[in-house]
């Protein structure tokens, strides 16, 4: 898609002409972007994989996780993968820009989200994590509804003050993890 700014410029005797500008090259520069969207609220620029074969236009209320559940085809890490203008933690989610879905050279592998309780190692980073999570962190944990933080302690074998250290996001008086959110267990 190309974008054109109409500039206006004083002709002879006050006579206004509207000279199209090519902008295209511009606004790749600036944001290294080759893709946008355009929304209510102006252009957006959003990077996806090059080969992205499938996208799905964002509704209004719409989530990171509500549309894995839609196609269970692929899991949220996936997801943050393809579409890495949307963050982590899902706060670049914006209605009615595409993002990517599907590409050729992926096989999907359930779940969509592991089950509450689930332990993982850092081989393979998990998201969402906690905000302030440690960077040494080697096991994560998917904390859930109904799942307390004294128990994540108690079955990961751990202290308190060490789960608190590795977790600095979490408040020390009341220790609350989000639910759906992996936490560090294990650093």
């Amino acid at each position: 898609m190309q974008f054109q700014l109409l500039s206006v410029a004083a002709a002879f005797l006050g006579a206004a002409v509207a000279t199209p500008v090519d902008l295209s090259s511009s606004l790749v520069a600036r944001d290294n972007c080759t893709t946008y969207s355009s929304v209510a609220a102006g252009t957006v620029c959003y990077h996806t994989p090059s080969d992205c074969s499938e996208t799905y236009l964002v509704q209004s209320g719409d989530t990171c996780q509500s549309i894995a559940a839609l196609y269970n085809s692929f899991t949220l890490t996936q997801f943050y993968y393809w579409n890495p203008d949307i963050g982590q933690t899902c706060f670049g989610l914006r209605a009615y820009v595409p993002v990517c879905i599907s590409t050729p050279w992926y096989t999907f592998v359930p779940p969509v989200q592991a089950d509450v309780g689930t332990v993982e190692s850092a081989e393979k980073i998990p998201v969402p994590v906690m905000p302030s999570i440690t960077s040494n962190c080697t096991t994560f944990e998917l904390a859930g509804n109904g799942l307390r933080v004294d128990a994540i302690v108690q079955q990961n074998g751990i202290t308190m003050d060490g789960f608190l250290s590795w977790n600095a996001y979490i408040d020390k008086t009341n220790p609350v993890a989000w639910d759906g959110y992996w936490v560090c267990v294990g650093a």
